[in-house]
């Protein structure tokens, strides 16, 4: 595997309606790329699934199924307690939730990259585009963004990552992107934006972004393409066949 020498520039739900009319992108040249984080730079499903089930058993309740966990995830931490708590009762009570978060965080915080590791091909992916602005935004909190970046020897890769506690709307809302893009001279029509979920393809819509579904994630693929993304790949390698750029020579 390359050693990455980073050059940093300088510095189903329903869909809403500003999610409607997207048009498709022929591939080529790009001026920066948008990552999501879970399932599209990570696969850090199982040790979500691990955390999501020692919430569930601060109440007493049994194990799920690690897939059936992972399918809860892209929308937040607390989602994805709510949604793991309410898949075999009623709806939880907000002591529940609190007592489950809570117990989902400290599990999490010291176990986030236990399993969790780059996609293959991920690191030359990077280091391939070294020269564009790289970003990743992610509804996941800062705190295990942070960390996971960190200790996965991800973090020198990125002019900027936005987490979760940094905006006001989390993405399928554009903000998180535009964040991203605070201070570079970039239409948003030359900025490739990719992920697995459907919330990554509507936010790029919506920012007048290219969408890249990240068909190799945690999301099922079917959910993923009835989102309409403008390309699909099914590894993170194929980015460099669909973004040829003299940029990242």
């Amino acid at each position: 595997m390359p050693t990455l020498l980073f050059i940093v520039p300088a510095r189903q739900e329903a869909y809403p309606p500003w999610t409607m009319g997207h048009r498709k992108h022929p591939g080529g040249r790009i001026a920066a790329l948008i990552f999501d984080l879970d399932g599209t730079l990570v696969d850090s499903g199982r040790d979500i699934a691990l955390a999501a089930n020692h919430g569930r058993a601060a109440l007493g309740r049994p194990p799920l199924p690690e897939p059936l966990l992972i399918s809860f995830v892209g929308d937040g931490v607390e989602m994805l307690v709510r949604r793991a708590l309410a898949h075999d009762g009623p709806e939880p009570s907000e002591e529940e939730v609190r007592t489950a978060l809570a117990a989902l965080r400290d599990h999490y915080g010291r176990h986030c990259t236990d399993n969790t590791r780059p996609y293959p091909g991920v690191l030359e992916v990077l280091h391939h585009f070294r020269r564009l602005p790289l970003h990743v935004a992610t509804n996941k909190p800062r705190e295990y963004t942070e960390r996971i970046l960190r200790e996965l020897s991800l973090a020198g890769a990125f002019r900027r990552v936005v987490a979760a506690d940094d905006v006001t709307q989390r993405k399928p809302d554009p903000e998180p992107l535009r964040r991203c893009l605070e201070g570079l001279d970039v239409a948003p029509s030359a900025v490739a934006v990719v992920g697995d979920h459907p919330n990554d393809v509507l936010a790029a819509r919506a920012l007048g972004a290219v969408s890249v579904g990240a068909a190799y994630g945690l999301v099922p693929r079917e959910r993923l393409l009835a989102a309409g993304p403008d390309h699909v790949i099914e590894k993170p390698l194929d980015l460099r066949e669909l973004f040829p750029s003299r940029l990242t020579l």
